[in-house]
């Protein structure tokens, strides 16, 4: 691959380059472009579209379980004397908030924190962590809604990026590919090593083209 050619052009530069200073230029565009390849594909790891909609839904999924205990409490709470102001709420039920989406549910859920809040549901056997785990389920899978459109598009966009600078270094090897091979009668080894490289990349690929050299 391009890395094997930098790192064998890179060990072998005090050789080569007093001989040939011509390659340095594209020695440098390859070893820029890599590291530029190399950055970008570190951050879209962090920013995969699959991986935000996996925690997303665990998210979903843990506030949706902690709200059920809360909801109970303010059902129990409305059968002594029914508050008009608590019938919307107490009227959630676990499968009704699973039909709504992104922020209606998240709107729901931090309705749901409100109005328990200041309510003595300790009395229908709520408990404050029931209560406390609810808040901050219900807090997280807000965070997440939203948010969606900015992932897929910031990883959209180091892709791209990385595709630019992967064409970089293939033009750039497409350039050594010429120069190297004029070094062969006085460094035969290191252009014997490096035809080597392109070939196990031409090999991977599926193909080759006659003078042995192959694409990054």
């Amino acid at each position: 691959m391009a890395q094997g050619v930098l790192d064998l052009l890179t060990k072998a530069r005090p050789e080569w380059e007093p001989q040939y200073a011509k390659l340095v230029p594209d020695y440098v565009a390859l070893q820029q472009a890599l590291a530029g390849v190399d950055g970008k594909a570190q951050r879209v790891s962090g920013v995969g579209s699959e991986g935000y909609t996996d925690a997303k839904d665990a998210a979903e999924e843990a506030a949706l379980d902690a709200a059920v205990s809360v909801l109970q409490g303010l059902r129990a709470l409305q059968l002594d004397a029914p508050r008009p102001e608590l019938t919307k709420v107490a009227g959630y039920t676990r499968s009704g908030l699973d039909k709504l989406r992104d922020q209606a549910l998240a709107d729901a859920l931090a309705e749901i924190t409100d109005v328990a809040a200041p309510l003595a549901l300790a009395e229908e056997q709520v408990t404050a962590a029931q209560l406390d785990e609810q808040r901050r389920t219900g807090a997280a899978f807000g965070e997440w809604v939203g948010a969606p459109r900015e992932q897929v598009v910031a990883g959209s966009s180091l892709r791209r990026q990385a595709l630019d600078y992967l064409a970089e270094a293939r033009r750039a090897i497409d350039r050594l590919d010429v120069r190297v091979v004029n070094l062969r009668a006085t460094l035969p080894e290191l252009v014997a090593q490096y035809e080597q490289q392109r070939r196990v990349v031409d090999a991977s690929r599926g193909g080759g083209r006659g003078d042995g050299a192959a694409g990054a």
